[in-house]
């Protein structure tokens, strides 16, 4: 009787901690939309993380939104000429706040073989 006591007891313990654990885990959200995968044409794939630049840079989602992007993912006609201006990333990624944006080195930062 002790014997079956003891496996109903570990049962329900570990059937606790997975459900303790799901539940943790379910409510993890990713900070801002995720991960954005842009793939403009003529280069490479640019990966944008919310979670680094929230997490690591401390920027808040009203520093992009909605004065430099909108909230939804849309084209936004990048172009390789842009880059060195005040618009998009270049922003931040000016060389001051972040790092620039004029060099074949600064393209391989964000632009990940695919």
């Amino acid at each position: 009787m002790r014997n079956r006591a003891w496996k109903v007891a570990v049962v329900a313990v570990s059937i606790s901690c997975f459900a303790i654990l799901g539940i943790a885990f379910a409510q993890a959200k990713k900070v801002g939309g995720g991960d954005i995968k842009f793939t403009p044409k003529g280069a490479d794939p640019v990966v944008f993380s919310h979670e680094t630049h929230v997490s690591q840079h401390k920027a808040k989602c009203t520093d992009c939104h909605t004065k430099i992007f909108p909230m939804k993912k849309q084209d936004l006609k990048m172009t390789k000429e842009a880059h060195g201006q005040d618009k998009h990333c270049g922003v931040c990624h000016n060389g001051k706040k972040a790092f620039g944006q004029t060099t074949d080195a600064d393209c391989a930062k964000c632009h990940k073989k695919g």
